[in-house]
């Protein structure tokens, strides 16, 4: 029926039968006449050609002009009027034969029940044959005698029992396994909720909608961690809890930490606990969250070694290894768990542990400040691709390291030059302070963050030499994250100091060795400027240093008569009978430069000046020392110890600057 147009009618009517009144077939005829072909043009010659053609067999066409669409539509339509016609014979056939039973069963019914028959009786029926004139019976009567009906009354009775002991037995065994599952359900809801009441975040599976699970991991990890923080929380047998991680490592690993000293293993860090498949699933998915959080922290380790390489940070094979002194070293590797023992007891194992535990703070830190970065607007948008700059994991750890160190090599130069200095007897004896400074933090910052960011962050300390009342030096020791991770000494002198006009201090230097030398050089003119004569300095000014060299008779006292000279760590003295004088220059160092037992020493050399210019400063050889020259050290060792008494009860009297100088400030003939 798809092959037929569009508008080609359809008429589902009967052709007339032979018998049917000629005045009631003919409007059927001119309506057939009209939708075939219409009585436009239409001629009696033009008919009786038709049937003349149509007997002749010929099947010529009206128009030579018709295209093929035409005929191809002509034969459409002749298959389909063949077709109506079958199509119309079979249905009359079927509601002829519809009819007769229809007609059979009501006429059979009508001896038993005429009222409900008769409603569907045709009334030609009805005056030909009349109602209830058909009927049905029996034509054998039933062989089954009433022993046979109580067999098969018993038979079926029989069955009926049986299917209801087997209904029976199959409800008591869906009880049976209804009371385990309950049971095995209510062990396995004991364990999630065990797990809820620990503080673990439950949800369903994304692509599993039925099935629990639990993420462990941290929300502001990367998303190649974040994704493989979820775990399903699958049911046993027994009705425990397997924990399946997925994609992730069925391996907990951990991260070692050791420490080598000189290219010996001198430390190692703690190893976890190793949880087993069949331990509770609360260590278990402890265990997967550190080892998650470890994997996350090894990768952030090695992307930033890849910038680090001018602070020592470098890869070899699966470890990498960055400094922690000059001795020093922490080597870093990714273990498993199970592979691993416990390192036996070590002098460095408390670095190690440090290490790792401040690495561990140094990811949760970057995951706050993640956090941070998420709630703020975002930047304006651009085509430019941001990319996210590794954490400062390693950078932060080794800042902290550098600024400690620095701080305690401060501690240690400036407690050993005070020490030798109190060893002078100088008075006030010298003192100094040294007190980390930490800065005020927001309201908005939680107290932890805090402290974090005031352990890697804008590390400051100062430093306060107090040499007397008038000369205190300062030093405020800076060191940052970025842009390098060197510390800064920030330097400044008393106001009432004549050491602002003699050995000005630097505004800025970069390393402690730097702070060392002028420390020590500062100290030296101190020592000189004390033994100057004060009244000789305000008469000439704070800043000139060629006085006009007054005389002092030979007789005058050791200590009377000293003046500073261009070199400020060297005072002179001029005799007035002889026209001759001596000098006394001061130099500090350390010890280790001479001798192994380290510390600070203070060095004192008088000798005699032919020349009286004050530009000739030079000091002599020990081995060239005349009559009435000399020399003397105050020295204190690293741990504090001062030159003087031995433990053995030998050596000398410690002699303070003041009786020196006036030894050395005496008139002497030369040798």
């Amino acid at each position: 029926m798809g092959s037929v147009p569009g508008g080609f009618p359809v008429s589902l009517r009967s052709w007339p039968s032979s018998d049917s009144n000629s005045n009631s077939d003919l409007p059927t005829i001119i309506a057939r006449i009209n939708a075939e072909r219409g009585f436009l043009n239409l001629t009696e010659e033009g008919l009786r050609q038709e049937i003349a053609d149509e007997e002749a067999g010929l099947n010529r066409a009206e128009d030579s002009s018709s295209s093929d669409d035409e005929d191809e539509e002509h034969d459409r339509a002749k298959e389909l009027a063949t077709a109506r016609q079958d199509m119309l014979e079979q249905i009359d056939k079927a509601h002829q034969a519809a009819m007769q039973s229809l007609e059979f069963v009501s006429l059979l019914l009508s001896k038993d029940i005429p009222t409900q028959a008769t409603v569907s009786i045709s009334q030609q029926l009805r005056d030909l044959v009349g109602v209830g004139t058909l009927a049905a019976d029996k034509t054998q009567t039933s062989r089954t005698t009433e022993e046979q009906k109580k067999d098969n009354y018993r038979v079926v009775k029989g069955w009926k029992i049986q299917n209801l002991n087997k209904s029976v037995d199959s409800i008591l065994a869906s009880a049976t396994r209804l009371e385990k599952e309950i049971e095995l359900e209510t062990k396995y809801w004991e364990h999630v909720l065990a797990i809820s009441d620990k503080g673990w975040a439950l949800c369903r599976l994304p692509n599993e909608k039925h099935i629990l699970g639990v993420r462990y991991g941290f929300s502001e990890a990367a998303p190649a961690f974040k994704d493989r923080s979820l775990a399903e929380l699958r049911r046993n047998p027994d009705g425990s809890i397997i924990l399946e991680q997925g994609v992730s490592s069925s391996q907990p690993q951990y991260l070692r930490v050791q420490v080598s000293t000189n290219g010996v293993d001198t430390g190692e860090c703690s190893v976890p606990q190793y949880f087993k498949d069949n331990a509770p699933i609360e260590d278990l998915i402890l265990q997967a969250r550190n080892s998650i959080f470890v994997e996350e922290l090894w990768h952030e380790i090695n992307r930033e070694a890849r910038t680090n390489g001018s602070y020592g940070v470098r890869s070899k094979d699966s470890t990498l290894i960055f400094p922690l002194s000059p001795t020093k070293s922490a080597i870093l590797s990714l273990v498993p768990i199970s592979d691993a023992f416990p390192p036996s007891s070590r002098p460095d194992d408390p670095i190690a542990e440090a290490v790792s535990l401040a690495l561990h703070l140094l990811l949760s830190y970057s995951h706050r400040i993640s956090q941070h970065r998420r709630t703020r607007p975002p930047a304006p948008l651009s085509d430019q691709k941001r990319n996210t700059p590794p954490s400062p994991l390693l950078r932060s750890l080794i800042t902290r390291l550098n600024h400690t160190t620095t701080t305690s090599t401060l501690h240690i130069i400036v407690s050993s030059l005070c020490s030798t200095l109190t060893s002078t007897a100088v008075s006030p004896s010298p003192s100094y302070t040294l007190i980390p400074t930490i800065p005020q933090a927001p309201p908005s910052i939680p107290p932890a963050e805090h402290i974090i960011s005031t352990l890697i962050d804008r590390l400051e300390t100062i430093c306060t030499l107090a040499l007397s009342a008038s000369t205190t030096i300062t030093i405020h020791l800076q060191t940052r994250i970025f842009p390098v991770s060197i510390p800064l000494f920030l330097l400044s002198i008393s106001s009432s100091s004549p050491l602002r006009t003699i050995c000005p201090a630097p505004p800025v230097l970069q390393t402690v060795d730097a702070v060392k030398e002028y420390l020590f050089y500062a100290t030296s003119c101190f020592l000189a400027s004390s033994l100057s004569n004060a009244q000789e300095q305000n008469a000439n000014g704070p800043g000139d240093h060629h006085p006009p060299n007054p005389e002092t008779p030979c007789s005058a006292p050791g200590l009377s008569g000293w003046h500073l000279t261009s070199q400020p760590h060297i005072t002179r003295k001029i005799f007035a009978e002889q026209g001759k004088g001596k000098q006394i220059a001061f130099e500090v160092f350390e010890s280790s430069q001479k001798e192994k037992s380290g510390g600070v020493r203070i060095e004192m050399r008088w000798e005699w000046q032919s020349d009286s210019s004050p530009e000739a400063g030079d000091t002599k050889d020990e081995s060239k020392l005349d009559s009435g020259e000399g020399r003397y050290e105050w020295f204190s060792s690293k741990d504090g110890e001062r030159n003087g008494w031995d433990g053995a009860g030998e050596g000398e009297v410690v002699r303070g600057l003041v009786d020196v100088v006036e030894e050395a400030g005496k008139w002497g003939e030369l040798s």
